[in-house]
């Protein structure tokens, strides 16, 4: 029988004893003493289908050979992995594998690194017993040389290559949800394929060839380019999202040639989304800025380092010293190192004087203050992505999931798999991620404020409020606006018997979790939606933790920490005070809203802004791009030209993630480090390089080295004190009313595309074969109404300005919701949106 009260089982394998965890499998109890047992189709996070026959051991009692990678062990079974017998069955397993391969290896791009491959060598024989004809699969539609087939943008399949393991389909239905992959046909007529009428084009698409263990599945990326022996590996992470996905770059002394996963069970398990795959390719982009440019006579031209240099310190000294250090103002991009940003922050508050700093360049109207306090709880709370496999409910809010954070969805889907965890997501629209859903409710834009104190009514109506006296209830309840659910659902367009069923299934869970997203934070009514999030969570008693509005990017959460905002807690100001030897100025910051309207309103002379491109993706085109146009002096230190570097005095050419040692703080509030996989090219340099040359020029050097400012941003990052959520505290929700849009009938959303992020992924050519350009995309509803079909042009006009776009028809859409990426330089889609007007448009058929 097993120990340890049933929770462990000791067993012998190969004459080694070894004790394990109940329902493990043999060749998990292997693995864990270090026996290798060769496999083709198990994978650790996928389920067991011993399609492969190769993991064959013989086990003590059993009649034949078992499968390990489907057999639990038992208390005192006895396995031998390296029988006569079992050395015959993976023999005579390898025969039939290789009856039909091709044996291509000197062609096939999985050389160096294939399983049939190093199984062969150990296992196989030189010669065939079989002499007739190999059995070739060739695509009726795609004969080429190797019987290649596109089957996705990045995706060539090789079917003859292929030994049937499964994988690729199991990872896309168990792990991804996703079904544009299937087998077809059976037995060796097998063929993996796209769906009928498709191609495999999901965001975690690069997974599926990442796990093949042969070459069946490569990638346009990396086919073709380098044997793998030839690269060298850094560890890294993508800085194309907050949920810290961990990759691995391979390259060489010239560039990088791919991104692959690297396994953190505590955040990815091992998968990595197509962002964060391709997402390297700007790096080697020939577009890249190589050299400093100056504004002379009103044209950009080439300049050396020491020229751009000295412009730029002798510009801010003079505005610092002759008008006041408030005069200038630091705008850095949320994808940039701790470092970088702890540095950047030293620079502004020691040598400047200023406090107008910020990271959040994606909000418009921007507050500070007792306001924000319950929003910013949420923020900042101590969530952890591998504690939602432990939850039985999910609210997701606010939030295309799936863009957001895929890495966050792949464990919500995961908890929903295999946890039978009920979700629950609410929208402005339908989103592909809530194909798991219980209920989906999709609630009339901007009415998130109606929805959640809808929720908030149901809870108080039906006594559903955990740890919180009547009296407190209703006293909360009259602090509420609207004023009760009938009222609050009408506004959000959501039934009341939805709503009050959804109270009743949030309250009867155990463990639940509200997650909020990007919808939630581009808002203008944040914070009044942040006070009725944090009553929500209070009265459903989610603990601390476990209701959060998540960071949006790779390091919005290291902004936080080292202090790259305006107004700093005491705390806080302390430690940096104490870091770097001098006070914190004593004058009032100003945040990203501010900054731009201090700078219409003449009291800002210079801006420096650090890898961002506002004049793009800034949520207000016509207010930022007034601002910078006025700005009397702006400097940019960038990757690329782009909207804000054209407009720039100094431009400084930045050097990528993957050209400099760095880190990033996840949404978690967890600090991973990057490796640098090449140096930066030409005249090229890292934000660290380029702030400190900015400082010495000036006569003011900032004190330490990298390995210094590393432990000090360290130190920050690990002793940050966050206020917790007060469980009895509530507060007033009082939403603005409704801004006015008459004659412009669509609510138009603006975000990224699925397989883009910001403004650098324009460049990465993987990326740019699943989305080309721009478009707007509109519900079969809507489409019709305006008699467009698919890729027909229409024109979107707002009370700011006006585009042409292709028409991508969507069925995640209804009504007169419609969305624009806004991820292409070719068109300003934020010119269709501002404070004022908000997000609304006209749309009107181009006839040809």
């Amino acid at each position: 029988m097993a120990e340890n009260g049933g929770n462990t089982v000791t067993l012998t394998i190969d004459g080694r004893q070894v004790t394990v965890p109940k329902g493990t499998t043999v060749l998990e109890a292997a693995q864990s003493i270090g026996i290798d047992i060769p496999t083709f189709c198990w994978h650790p996070k996928l389920d067991s289908i011993g399609a492969c026959r190769m993991c064959l051991v013989d086990i003590e009692k059993m009649p034949k050979p078992a499968v390990s990678c489907a057999t639990e062990v038992a208390q005192g079974m006895v396995v031998s992995t390296t029988s006569d017998r079992i050395v015959a069955a993976r023999k005579g397993v390898l025969e039939f594998l290789l009856l039909n391969h091709p044996l291509d290896c000197p062609t096939c791009d999985k050389g160096g690194e294939c399983d049939l491959q190093d199984i062969t060598f150990k296992y196989g024989t030189d010669k065939s017993r079989f002499a007739f004809p190999k059995l070739r699969i060739i695509d009726e539609h795609t004969k080429t040389t190797f019987d290649d087939k596109r089957i996705g943008p990045e995706i060539i399949r090789n079917m003859n290559r292929c030994v049937t393991c499964f994988k690729c389909v199991r990872f896309n239905k168990e792990i991804a949800g996703e079904y544009d992959l299937g087998a077809y046909q059976r037995a060796n007529h097998t063929v993996i394929d796209a769906a009928p009428g498709e191609q495999v084009d999901n965001i975690y698409s690069g997974n599926v060839v990442e796990i093949c263990p042969v070459g069946a599945l490569t990638n346009t990326d990396w086919r073709y380019k380098v044997r793998v022996w030839l690269t060298k590996q850094a560890d890294s992470i993508s800085p194309h999202d907050a949920d810290g996905q961990n990759i691995k770059l391979w390259y060489d002394h010239r560039r990088i040639f791919r991104a692959t996963s690297r396994r953190n069970d505590a955040v990815d398990e091992g998968w990595i989304c197509d962002l964060a795959r391709y997402g390297y390719q700007f790096i080697d982009s020939p577009d890249r800025l190589m050299s400093p440019l100056i504004k002379r006579q009103g044209r950009q031209v080439a300049a050396t380092w020491a020229e751009a240099l000295e412009l730029v310190a002798r510009r801010f000294r003079d505005i610092r010293d002759k008008k006041g250090s408030v005069c200038i103002a630091g705008l850095s991009g949320g994808n940039q190192s701790a470092e970088t940003m702890a540095l950047f922050n030293r620079f502004f508050r020691t040598v400047l004087r200023s406090n107008s700093v910020d990271y959040r360049l994606d909000y418009i109207d921007l507050k500070d203050g007792e306001i924000t306090e319950a929003y910013n709880c949420l923020y900042t709370a101590p969530f952890q992505i591998a504690e939602l496999e432990q939850a039985d409910a999910a609210l997701v809010f606010a939030s295309n999931f799936i863009k957001e954070h895929p890495i966050v969805n792949l464990r919500l889907r995961k908890a929903v798999r295999k946890s039978k965890a009920r979700l629950f997501t609410a929208n402005p629209v339908e989103t592909k991620s809530a194909d798991i859903s219980v209920d989906e409710l999709i609630y009339r834009p901007d009415t998130e404020t109606a929805f959640v104190v809808a929720l908030l009514h149901a809870l108080i109506d039906q006594r559903l409020y955990k740890n919180c006296p009547d009296g407190r209830a209703m006293e909360l309840q009259s602090r509420l606006s609207p004023s009760s659910l009938t009222e609050a659902a009408g506004i959000c367009g959501i039934e009341v018997e939805r709503i009050s069923s959804l109270a009743r299934q949030l309250a009867s869970a155990q463990n639940p979790f509200i997650l909020a997203g990007d919808y939630l934070t581009a808002s203008t009514q944040r914070y009044q939606i942040g006070n009725a999030l944090y009553n929500l969570a209070n009265l459903l008693g989610v603990p601390d933790g476990k209701a959060i509005i998540l960071a949006s990017h790779a390091d919005s959460i290291g902004a936080e920490r080292v202090g790259l905002r305006p107004a700093l807690s005491a705390d806080l100001a302390g430690r940096l005070a104490e870091a770097w030897k001098e006070p914190i100025p004593d004058s009032t910051g100003l945040n990203t809203s501010q900054i731009f309207r201090a700078i219409l309103d003449e009291e800002i002379d210079a801006v420096m802004i650090l890898g961002a491109n506002p004049a793009m993706r800034y949520p207000d085109g016509p207010f930022v791009n007034a601002a910078l146009d006025k700005l009397d002096f702006l400097v940019v230190a960038d990757l690329f030209e782009t909207a804000t570097t054209a407009k720039a005095d100094v431009v400084f050419p930045l050097a990528g993630w993957a050209e400099q040692d760095g880190s990033f703080v996840n949404l978690e509030g967890r600090q991973q480090r990057f490796q640098r996989a090449l140096p930066p090219k030409a005249e090229i340099k890292t934000g660290l390089e380029i702030i400190r040359e900015i400082a010495e020029t000036m006569g003011e050097p900032l004190a330490g080295d990298d390995a210094a400012l590393r432990n000090e941003t360290e130190r920050l990052v690990s002793s940050w004190v966050r206020r917790p959520r007060v469980m009895d505290k509530f507060y007033d929700v009082k939403p603005a009313p409704p801004v006015g849009h008459e004659g412009y009938p669509y609510r138009l959303l603006v975000g990224n595309d699925l397989h883009h992020v910001g403004y650098l992924t324009e460049h990465c050519p993987s990326l740019i074969r699943f989305t080309r350009e721009p478009y707007v995309e509109l519900s079969p509803s809507l489409a019709a109404r305006l008699g467009v079909d698919e890729a027909a042009l229409v024109r979107v006009e707002s009370t700011t300005g006006r585009l042409v776009l292709p028409v991508r028809i969507s069925e995640q859409f209804d009504g007169d919701v419609v969305f624009i990426p806004n991820n292409f330089a070719a068109v300003e889609v934020n010119t269709l949106v501002s404070r004022d007007g908000g997000g609304w448009v006209k749309i009107e058929r181009l006839d040809e």
